[in-house]
């Protein structure tokens, strides 16, 4: 069993769409294809929502998430009436209509998915053209979670038992990353940019030998190639390198996919699907190698200060009832810092939950902050590495043998 996950670029349009099929359909063995959504559809339906929920007009933007499937969807010459795409987006527009206003969080996880959803069945029907055998499954239907909506944590011994039946499945496996549902029947999601974590948890249910992510990077980098051009591709990390990559913010994969992996020893394998014949980066149990520095740029950070209004000192309760709000609001700590009189976080969060974590301690502690810093992390440094940052105005930093940190303004 194999397990092939293709994230947003990889089925951004008709000839993508056709790429994808014709890598599916080279492979010999049981398949399942985890999906995400088509291009930057996730994007458009967070403005969707986001207006949605605000009472506000939203049907331009619906139509527009409409016309883009629409014109990949005649690209490949699909028959529209009888597609399954064009039905999702009804169901879509229907839910808009009548579902409840609950929580933003809440209503986001019932409105999102449909980006999974609808870039799912679109190859579902393009599949069905080109007679490649496959079942088309609604991962909701596998992928139990609890109610934290927008970050749900997998009950895994209730997947497992849902996912382990289709083990037995002789077709190619088509279905959604990044969704899940309650045991209620509740849509959630697993995090943004979860597809990858996604195809992780079918993979660790499966027993797959391995699950490959296709990219548009010919591997993992040591660099962002579009900020380093001499960015180069590492042939292979252990699974331990690769969580602590994933934790300090690597785009290629995401923090939770690596441990299901790992815990049954399946490699993962990071492809490029512009050019599949490369043999990518592999991931697995390689212990003692040696990495080249790697760095990790994350912008639009914040960088925000907590010091008691009283001049007592930050301690163990402070800093317990600072994280219950950071908690409760769903906010990311990339980096914190504790003094006697402050403890400083970098924080990645939107605006609305920055107000509301300085609404819930203002009364109490006074609050400085800075928006629009950017977090560096370099991992494996070099003396040459710390040189280059002399210049840079850096309001943070933290340093160890390893691993050395920076916000910059």
């Amino acid at each position: 069993m194999q397990v092939y996950k293709f994230g947003g670029a990889s089925v951004k349009d008709a000839k993508a769409i056709k790429n994808v099929a014709k890598i599916v359909s080279g492979v010999q063995e049981q398949l399942c294809v985890v999906v995400s959504a088509m291009g930057k559809t996730t994007n458009a339906l967070e403005i969707l929502h986001d207006q949605w929920f605000k009472n506000l007009s939203f049907e331009e933007t619906l139509q527009s998430i409409s016309d883009f499937h629409l014109s990949i969807s005649n690209e490949l010459e699909l028959e529209i009436n009888n597609c399954l795409w064009k039905q999702q987006i009804q169901t879509l527009e229907d839910k808009l209509n009548t579902i409840s206003k609950v929580s933003f969080d809440n209503s986001y996880d019932q409105i999102i998915p449909f980006g999974e959803i609808i870039s799912t069945s679109l190859l579902h029907d393009y599949w069905n053209k080109i007679a490649l055998n496959h079942q088309f499954i609604m991962a909701t239907d596998f992928v139990i979670t609890d109610n934290l909506h927008r970050e749900s944590r997998v009950q895994w011994s209730t997947t497992q038992s849902k996912i382990i039946d289709l083990k037995n499945n002789t077709n190619v496996l088509l279905t959604q990353g990044f969704i899940g549902s309650t045991a209620s029947g509740e849509w959630t999601t697993l995090g943004r940019e979860g597809s990858d974590y996604s195809a992780s948890i079918f993979a660790h249910c499966l027993d797959a030998n391995q699950l490959t992510i296709w990219k548009d990077v010919p591997g993992m980098l040591n660099a962002d190639p579009k900020k380093q051009s001499d960015a180069q591709i590492i042939d292979k990390i252990s699974y331990q390198e690769a969580i602590e990559l994933a934790y300090y913010g690597a785009s290629v994969i995401h923090p939770k996919t690596i441990q299901p992996l790992e815990s049954k020893n399946i490699s993962l394998r990071i492809a490029s699907f512009v050019n599949p014949q490369l043999p990518g980066t592999l991931i697995g149990h390689f212990p003692g190698l040696h990495y080249p520095s790697c760095y990790i740029e994350k912008e639009n950070q914040t960088l925000i200060s907590i010091s008691t209004k009283d001049f007592s000192f930050v301690v163990e309760d402070n800093i317990v009832e600072i994280f219950h709000h950071l908690h409760q609001l769903g906010i990311k700590v990339q980096l914190m810092e504790n003094s006697a009189l402050s403890f400083t976080l970098c924080i990645q969060c939107e605006p609305h939950k920055l107000q509301a974590l300085i609404t819930a301690l203002e009364n109490k502690y006074a609050i400085r902050y800075n928006e629009g810093v950017k977090l560096l992390t370099i991992r494996h440094y070099h003396a040459s590495d710390l040189m280059k940052m002399e210049n840079q105005s850096v309001l943070m930093e933290q340093k160890n043998r390893t691993t050395v940190r920076w916000v910059i303004q």
